[in-house]
């Protein structure tokens, strides 16, 4: 059989591969039987298959999750955020990156349920955190001490435990489940304004402390 002349650019080669696979993806599954029958179904080679997805189905699992971030980085949306507080920019965006992974329910599950394997924690959480800085940028965060760290680690939970909600419960229970996890967010970041130390810092000075016990003076001491 004759193989299919090469693609004119990687990128469009990419994704024309892993729209072919998620159509096989909700039978299948997200793995090596499906990659393959995408491939056939475009009349790639094995060698072309290869070149365009090197590491296989993660390669179409970071493709399709990306693609559904680009609904974040539309003009639409960014209209939709101009009137919008903080808190409800951070509802609204991660109700619409849920809405648009949702779209085909099915498919969804069996992304999710591929990130679920051990073997492809490392890639899930990457790729979380992506979406989560997306979401924090376009809210308008500018915050760049460790607050940085921690919204973005906020968010990744709240989306995947959004996602579980939606997947099994529906879109209702997705919404109440969010407003009511950015809501305890917002009551624990006015709680932490009044501390007389933020909580991170009690955990950086228990670490110090620690450290004089176990290797005596630390730099940080010995600094004048």
């Amino acid at each position: 059989m004759t193989s299919a002349a090469p693609l004119p650019h990687l990128k469009a080669a990419e994704i024309r591969l892993a729209h072919a696979v998620a159509g096989f993806v909700p039978e299948l599954g997200l793995n090596r039987m499906s990659v393959e029958a995408g491939a056939r179904s475009l009349s790639l080679s094995a060698g072309e298959r290869d070149l365009t997805a090197p590491h296989g189905a993660a390669d179409i699992a970071a493709i399709l999750w990306r693609e559904h971030d680009a609904v974040l980085l539309s003009d639409a949306t960014a209209e939709s955020l101009c009137t919008l507080k903080i808190r409800d920019k951070i509802g609204f965006l991660l109700n619409l990156r849920l809405d648009e992974a949702a779209r085909h329910e099915k498919l969804a599950s069996r992304l999710m349920g591929f990130f679920a394997l051990p073997q492809h924690a490392a890639l899930y959480h990457r790729l979380l955190w992506e979406t989560a800085d997306i979401i924090w940028r376009l809210a308008g965060d500018k915050a760049l001490d460790e607050n940085h760290y921690s919204k973005r680690m906020i968010v990744s939970g709240i989306l995947t435990t959004a996602m579980v909600t939606r997947l099994s419960r529906g879109r209702e229970a997705q919404l109440e489940q969010i407003n009511r996890n950015i809501g305890q967010v917002m009551e624990f970041e006015k709680f932490k304004a009044k501390l007389p130390a933020k909580p991170e810092e009690i955990i950086l000075n228990l670490a110090r402390s620690l450290g004089r016990l176990r290797f005596g003076r630390t730099t940080a001491d010995a600094t004048p």
